[in-house]
């Protein structure tokens, strides 16, 4: 039987004193679900001169290349410092010093900057450390690791945090990358946070993963709440192109741009595509040119494996929810180029499918990360269909054999599957689930 689902002003009222939302200024008691206010109701929030919000940004190739992006509230002269990391601390006397481009970020009330920077050629499968800032304010040593060249690459990768981000969401990605350090890109499926300029929220993805950020790649989307409509139109969050650097290998549209790309790691093309834009595009135009991308994408794709992630599933976990669009203009070439596996949230349900649908060898997925549950049903599509849990995946992809495994936030072993590379055929599929 499936679980009742709580009444809207009860879940909210429950998120409120959990500490999930913060109540609209002025307006006691109502819960601030709407609205693209931007200052920081949070003084803790505030930027300051020591450097905050540090991202490693995904890069067209991780193995040569890392873009890391941060936050002050200054317009001073920024750096990165890096070098290869050694066990001892006189690494810090041989680290390069690199200025970084600085862009402010002025809307409502809100006045910053943001400081980016895109190291080149490093060398794969080597430990880097580096630290931000300036003399005014240093971050702390962050490490990462390069990809390599070929071999066993894993991930993790998360649906919407959306809602409850800093006391629900945050247990979540801590729990994954404890279970997986190794992790190579953490993908996130858009729906980051529930108003796209608001501050608050940026504040608390941010705290939410503290240092996960600066040490492992994020493959982010944008999801339909990274959109405001303020005049009717679709427009991405002033904080998204600002705090994210992505790779410029998209379509070249300014609509597009920072949502649309690609990224080659150890034998698997990581395809970003901007749904969002697909729901709500402008023109007929706007529609063609990312699926003629898309095409071009996959068509020169020299890797063995293909990870698609977007924000609104091709399959969705409950009538009424369908993305036709999506579906329509997206799917043939899915089908077409034997797409591997598809990531994808906006349902706040878990779902997948494969066996179910016409064995053209893609797998769908469907996940939520957040506190922000809907209803689920049954699904012709699907393998499985359930919800209101927290959750998080890790997927390995080692020569021929692609590993999914679904943890709840508490850590036990949900669901998993395994998808077999052969030769002029299909994948071949295989339930892992736990008995």
């Amino acid at each position: 039987m499936e679980k009742k689902v709580l009444g809207r002003r009860n879940f909210l009222g429950r998120l409120m004193k959990a500490g999930a939302l913060l109540p609209l200024a002025g307006t006691p008691g109502l819960a601030a679900v709407a609205g693209t206010a931007a200052v920081a109701l949070n003084p803790g929030y505030t930027a300051s001169a020591v450097p905050d919000r540090i991202i490693l940004n995904i890069t067209k190739d991780p193995a040569t290349s890392a873009a890391i992006t941060w936050r002050t509230n200054t317009t001073a002269a920024a750096y990165v410092e890096y070098t290869k990391a050694d066990a001892h601390p006189e690494f810090a006397a041989r680290a390069a010093r690199i200025s970084a481009k600085t862009e402010a970020l002025k809307y409502d009330t809100l006045q910053v900057c943001y400081h980016s920077i895109t190291l080149t050629g490093l060398q794969p499968d080597t430990l880097y450390t580096y630290r931000v800032g300036n003399e005014e304010g240093w971050s702390e040593w962050l490490q990462f690791r390069t990809a390599a060249a070929a071999g066993k690459l894993s991930f993790i990768y998360l649906g919407d945090a959306q809602v409850g981000i800093r006391p629900f969401w945050s247990r979540v990605i801590r729990k994954a990358y404890a279970q997986l350090p190794e992790a190579q890109l953490i993908i996130h499926a858009g729906d980051l946070v529930n108003r796209a300029n608001n501050d608050d929220e940026w504040g608390q993805w941010f705290e939410a993963a503290g240092y996960i950020h600066g040490s492992v790649p994020s493959l982010v989307t944008p999801g339909n709440h990274e959109y405001t409509h303020e005049d009717g139109l679709p427009h991405l969050s002033v904080h998204w192109k600002k705090q994210f650097t992505l790779p410029e290998n998209g379509t070249g549209l300014d609509e597009l741009e920072g949502s649309v790309f690609y990224s080659d790691i150890q034998g698997v093309r990581f395809i970003s595509l901007n749904t969002m834009m697909m729901e709500e595009a402008t023109s007929e135009s706007l529609l063609h040119t990312q699926q003629q991308w898309l095409e071009n994408t996959l068509s020169a794709n020299p890797n063995k494996w293909t990870v698609v992630t977007m924000h609104h599933p091709v399959f969705s976990t409950k009538k009424g929810r369908s993305n036709e669009k999506v579906k329509t203009w997206f799917k043939p070439l899915f089908d077409k180029y034997k797409v591997d596996i598809v990531l994808q949230g906006h349902d706040h349900a878990y779902g997948r499918g494969m066996q179910q649908i016409a064995p053209y060898g893609t797998a769908y997925v469907v996940s939520v990360s957040g506190s922000k549950m809907y209803e689920y049903e049954k699904m012709e599509w699907a393998d499985i269909v359930t919800g209101h849990l927290q959750m998080y995946h890790l997927v390995t992809i080692d020569n021929n054999r692609l590993d999914f495994r679904s943890y709840l936030a508490t850590g036990e072993l949900f669901d998993a599957f395994i998808l077999e590379k052969r030769t002029g055929k299909t994948n071949k599929f295989k339930e892992n689930k736990p008995s």
